[in-house]
């Protein structure tokens, strides 16, 4: 039967099953009824030895008594033990009996005509074997199976070796995230390259006549197989799949007489691999130190296959891991990012729609260190995660090189320098007291030698102590040109005083090994100890005063770090109380720590303060620590109720006690190097107050400036009332013409300081709106000029950005903006003309006693300017001489108050009383600024103190340049003659020395 199912399986599959179901239960009936007729039957038949007698018996009669008699014999002596019976005679019957038994061939208990019967069988059977074996390869192929089984991984089918469909088309329909149209590929090869999740849409014409047909579908292993349905109409064949990994395909087609063809070569199914995002992240440096709370500026490049969905900035820090979230571009505002969960989160993502996401991003951000709850030394690792929007198989990871910084406080690592002064300052007591009580002359070279020997190791510690000092201060911002000067000549007073003792020292020992005898000492030592003396008194007086004075600005440090942390909490409390988001609460409620910690190192630095000093200078209403903290807490309290408005209140009236206490401070200081450090404080002084007189003079001019301008604006108001109308339509349209383009100008190519612009332009151009919308058409007119000004000095940041690094990601973007920008400026231009036109111009309006005012203000100015001049030129001569670095500040900021007020005179000269209004105000804003610049200078104050509004820059490629003498060297090297071969070779490696 098995060989007959290998006849029909060629012909039809399903009824080559059916027989060899058929096949499989005969066999098993089979089976059964040779167990019965095998097994059971004959065992009942043959159940007992007399049975088996009786059968013999009856094939060969003439053994059957005895035979019988002796099974009977046998059993009844066993059973009886044969009592009354010679047990000879029954012996002798057995042994008879067996021998005749011997010698019955098996054979013949069986019938002759059964023998015969199932001989005939057994032939015939075989006969018809071997006859369909030759006449059918079918059956051969069915025999061969079953001798030796062959795996047919198409059951059968015919394979085809030439194309049994034509004329193919593909339709492929990609992943929504990948937004790609649907693409139709004629008379397409067959082969499929798509990504995962894309749906395969097979139409072809079948070449062979069909009823059916399959599409097979093999994977990299035999539990990929999937054979799917296919349609058949009256001239095509259509199908389709979803394409989920690399793999085959093949047509097979069904005739109406159930005959299987398949092709014998497959179609490949090639799987185009959503790539993971490519992250590049630009930071500073490789390993960047920074100040807390200062803002690192970072940047990225960003590209992936189809689309970006969520970035992150991540960061480590030991035990304590952060992320930040970073907006995607403009263009992929609104979308939903990716979960930061695991992988459950991302298993059945939401579509997304199309257009909708960028695959290549660049942008920068500001990373605020105020948002890592850090303590300063801690080191960061940090890097950027960007998932893509594959919701197929789940987003895709990409990751950026990893960065490390490190959160330092220029605070305490000066504290540091400033603990090992205080040990110098003991060492120094030490060693003054140690040649106190020296006697000058010793009379054994046994005591005083070792002695000495003693005090020049000491000695030679001190000074060491004194360069490792010196060092440390170096690179500190807050150790001044005067103490580095300081501690410079007192190491050379030093070396010069412990080289003397070392020349005594070299004596003494040569006449020692020369004369075999000890010389005498009396006194050899006694002007050496008279000037080390003298010069050990007067260091350890000049230390101390250091000290004191550094311990006063180190708690006015921690005071202005108190203060960074009240601003942000300022700010922070406002954006709350106008979002109510509550992601700011933790932030909130970490400033209030923070600021509760500067509080408690206020009080230790105060606790360092000899009393002395703290009684002398520092008045009392500088150490409200405990005030400070019951104000803090009660602004806790309320923020915790949830009472924002009078969290926000409270916090002022601690804000304003707490600069109160620093003004005091501020004061002590003043007080302090007036006693200690009389000439540089008596100089600073001076310089301040001319300065402050210079400040006011210039107050005055800017608020006389200011009433010509109102004087000339409500005549300008009275004139142009009939242009307001007109003014109002014409003003309406340019501001939304300026609007329109400042909406323009990509985010992604501003710098940080260039965005602070953008803001105060739009900003003005809404007052430029409001102003005309009063009528005010002089003070609008104003306003677009200084919106045009800030636009002026957007293009000249850009440009220089652009110069800075032209190979930079982001140049192309800095480009964009950059036109933008001048855009921009011509629309504000038309503004400001259109204003001009508007407004009566002040020549018109203003009387000859206007006139001659603004000339007397002018002449004003220009003597305000001349007194500026002088005290620059002051402060740059005595440079070294004022405290800290206040010589260079008060010079820097009384220039740019100079320029101010050289345009003031320009536009005073031209009779323009807006423009003239704006730079007397710039140039008293430049002057107040420079006195509160010099004072902070004057004790070293840093930026980086508090919340630095400066971020730290990502360096352009053109930041170094190389020497002039070493290109110069380069150059010279250039012309020597080169080694055979390599001339080339080294003409590009000199170039690329000197780029």
């Amino acid at each position: 039967m098995t060989a007959l199912a290998g006849f029909w399986l060629v012909g039809s599959r399903a009824l080559a099953v059916s027989i060899i179901s058929i096949c499989g239960v005969s066999a098993l009936l089979t089976l059964i009824a040779g167990i019965i007729f095998g097994f059971v039957v004959p065992r009942k038949r043959f159940a007992s030895n007399q049975d088996i007698a009786r059968f013999v018996g009856a094939a060969q009669p003439d053994v059957a008594s005895d035979l019988l008699s002796a099974v009977q014999f046998v059993e009844q002596t066993e059973a009886t033990g044969a009592a009354g019976t010679s047990r000879e005679l029954i012996d002798a019957l057995i042994t008879a009996t067996a021998k005749r038994v011997e010698t019955i061939a098996p054979a013949s208990l069986i019938a002759e005509r059964e023998r015969v019967v199932a001989t005939r069988i057994g032939i015939a059977s075989v006969a018809t074997v071997v006859v369909l074996a030759v006449a059918a390869p079918q059956v051969r192929h069915g025999w061969r199976n079953l001798v030796a089984p062959q795996t047919d991984a198409f059951d059968g089918a015919a394979l085809s070796s030439v194309p049994i469909v034509g004329d193919l088309d593909i339709k492929l329909t990609y992943p929504a995230y990948t937004q790609r149209p649907a693409v139709t590929l004629a008379s397409a090869s067959g082969d499929v390259r798509a990504p995962a999740g894309t749906r395969v849409t097979l139409l072809a014409r079948p070449l062979l006549a069909t009823k059916a047909g399959e599409l097979m579908l093999e994977g990299a292993s035999p539990n990929d197989q999937q054979t799917l349905p296919l349609v058949v109409t009256d001239t095509n064949i259509v199908g389709e799949f979803v394409v989920k990994q690399s793999g085959r395909y093949r047509f097979a087609l069904i005739d109406d007489h159930r005959r299987r063809t398949v092709e014998a070569s497959p179609r490949s199914i090639e799987l185009d691999v959503d790539r993971a995002p490519a992250v590049q992240l630009i930071a500073p440096a490789d390993t960047l130190d920074v100040s807390n709370l200062r803002q690192v500026e970072l940047a990225y490049v960003l590209e992936d296959d189809y689309g970006i969905a969520s970035i992150e900035l991540m960061w480590q820090a030991g035990r304590e891991t952060g992320k930040k979230v970073v907006p995607l571009a403009a263009a992929t505002a609104g979308l939903p990012s990716a979960s930061p969960a695991g992988p459950s989160s991302v298993a059945s993502p939401p579509a997304l729609p199309p257009s909708k996401t960028e695959s290549r991003i660049t942008g920068k951000l500001l990373w605020d260190m105020a948002e890592l709850p850090l303590p300063a030394g801690a080191e960061v690792r940090y890097w950027l995660e960007v998932k893509d929007n594959d919701n197929v198989n789940g987003p895709n990871i990409g990751r950026s090189k990893e960065f490390r910084l490190k959160v330092i406080s220029p605070r305490e690592r000066h504290e540091q320098v400033l603990a090992k002064q205080q040990a110098l300052a003991d060492m120094m007591l030490d060693a003054l007291a140690t040649r106190l009580v020296v006697p000058a002359a010793t009379a054994t070279v046994q005591l005083a030698l070792p002695d000495r020997e003693v005090m020049q190791r000491n000695d030679g510690e001190m000074i060491a102590a004194l360069i490792d000092i010196r060092a440390g201060f170096d690179k500190d911002p807050h150790a001044s040109d005067a103490l580095r000067k300081m501690l410079d000549k007192m190491r050379e007073r030093l070396d010069k005083l412990a080289t003397a003792d070392a020349h005594v020292m070299e004596s003494l020992q040569k006449e020692l090994l020369s004369r075999g005898k000890v010389p005498s000492l009396a006194g050899r030592f006694t002007a050496s100890d008279s000037k080390w003396i003298a010069e050990l008194e007067e260091d350890t007086l000049l230390l101390a005063d250091w000290l004191d004075r550094e311990r006063v600005e180190a708690m006015l440090d921690v005071a202005d770090e108190a203060a960074a942390h009240r601003k942000r909490l300022k700010e922070l409390l406002d954006e709350y109380a106008k979002t109510g988001d509550p992601r700011l609460k933790n932030e909130i409620e970490r400033e209030m720590r923070a600021l509760q910690t500067a509080l408690a190192q206020l009080e230790k630095h105060r606790a360092s303060v000899p009393q002395d000093v703290l009684d002398q200078f520092v008045n009392r209403d500088a150490l409200t620590q405990q005030q400070s903290e019951s104000c803090l807490d009660e602004v806790q309290r309320l923020f915790a109720a949830g009472k924002i408005a009078e969290a926000q209140a409270k916090l002022v009236v601690c804000s304003q006690g707490m600069d109160a206490a620093s003004e005091s401070l501020e004061r002590a200081l003043a007080q302090l190097r007036g006693d200690r450090f009389s000439d540089e404080q008596h100089k600073l002084d001076e310089v301040m107050n001319e300065l402050a007189d210079t400040a006011r003079d210039q107050a005055d001019i800017a608020g006389e400036a200011s009433r010509m301008f109102d004087e000339y604006a409500a005549k300008a108001d009275d004139v142009s009332k009939d242009n307001k109308r007109e003014a109002a339509n014409k003003v309406a349209s340019i501001v939304d013409k300026i609007r329109r383009q400042l909406r323009s100008i990509p985010d992604n190519g501003l710098t940080p300081f260039s965005k602070e612009e953008l803001d105060i332009v739009e900003r003005r151009i809404a007052d430029v709106e409001r102003t005309v919308a009063d009528g005010d058409l002089a003070e609008a007119a104003a306003m677009a000029k200084q919106a045009q000004e800030s636009l002026q000095t957007i293009a000249g940041e850009l440009d220089a950005a652009m110069s800075d690094d032209p190979n930079s990601p982001f140049a192309d973007a800095t480009a964009d903006a950059l036109a933008g920008t001048e855009k921009a400026g011509v629309a504000v231009k038309e503004l400001v003309d259109a204003l001009s036109r508007l407004a009566p111009s002040p020549q018109s309006i203003m009387s000859a006693d206007d006139k001659r005012a603004m000339e007397r203000l002018r002449r004003r100015q220009n003597l305000n300017r001349e007194r500026a001049s002088k005290l620059a030129e002051r402060a740059k001569q005595l440079g070294g001489e004022l405290p800290g670095n206040a010589a260079d500040e008060i010079k820097q900021r009384i220039g740019n108050a100079i320029e101010r007020m050289g345009a003031a005179d320009e536009r005073l000269k031209a009779t323009d009383p807006g423009g003239a209004r704006e730079a007397t105000r710039a140039a008293s804003e430049a002057l107040d600024q420079a006195r509160s610049k010099a004072r902070d200078a004057a004790r070293q104050r840093q930026e980086g103190a508090g919340a630095s509004e400066e971020p730290i820059r990502i360096p352009g490629a053109d930041d170094y340049k190389a020497p002039e003498q070493f290109r110069e060297d380069i150059l010279e090297a250039m012309k020597k003659r080169a080694p055979g071969g390599y001339d080339d070779m080294l003409k590009r490696y000199y170039e690329e020395l000197i780029r």
